[in-house]
């Protein structure tokens, strides 16, 4: 990383977090579901976010909001240098950067998300068709994240009244300042420990039509 990146970085972090904050506070929120998650947050017990790549950031919001419930928000950030200033923007809005990347270090991501699950009782946020796609192709990384940790994952999506999708491999939906979001939760979903040396076609299928179903809801509500 060149040096200018170095001292750039951490000056960035906090006006970028400010910018991220006053966005997210500019739409009306609605949430349905979240007694879907309610036994958990009374009980302070973990889970496994799960979004497609395509709904991250109001996903995200969502999960910073449960802070206040006791829930402690975490992400995969990139391992390498220019990754940095995500970790640092997340850390200012209040969310922990577990740093691995699932396209280059499959198995050394999934080992520190396994840890901060664990020992840091994270509740992160997995976007299960990665970081490249295809866009909504429920890859197995985030069951066997699921069998190991024993905790339950829960499908969330969002949908808005005014928005503008990237240019990104993912169409990244991106909410307009002052339209409407819904966030949608789904059921949890709790998996069998006993893993196999390659999960079955039915249990991905069935992974990925209840995040889409969530993702309709979404829709519907809007």
């Amino acid at each position: 990383m060149p040096k200018w990146r170095t001292r750039v970085f951490p000056l960035l972090a906090a006006p970028l977090g400010l910018l991220v904050r006053l966005y997210w506070r500019s739409v009306r929120w609605r949430v349905s579901g979240e007694e879907n998650i309610e036994p958990f947050l009374k009980e302070g017990t973990r889970f496994i976010p799960c979004v497609w790549h395509q709904r991250q950031i109001f996903a995200l919001a969502y999960l910073r909001r449960l802070r206040k419930r006791g829930v402690r928000p975490g992400a995969l950030v990139s391992p390498s240098k220019d990754g940095e200033l995500a970790a640092r923007l997340l850390a200012k809005i209040g969310v922990t950067a577990v740093r691995g990347s699932g396209r280059r270090s499959g198995a050394l991501a999934m080992r520190d998300m396994y840890m901060a699950i664990k020992e840091d009782n994270l509740s992160p946020l997995i976007a299960p068709d990665g970081s490249t796609g295809p866009p909504h192709e429920f890859k197995p990384g985030a069951i066997m994240l699921a069998r190991l940790s024993g905790s339950p994952v829960v499908p969330v999506s969002f949908a808005c009244t005014r928005g503008i999708h990237l240019g990104t491999w993912d169409r990244l939906l991106v909410p307009l300042p002052f339209s409407r979001v819904e966030i949608a939760v789904g059921e949890p979903i709790l998996l069998d420990p006993i893993m196999a040396m390659t999960e079955s076609e039915e249990t991905i299928a069935e992974m990925g039509e209840a995040l889409s179903a969530v993702e309709r809801a979404a829709i519907a509500r809007v």
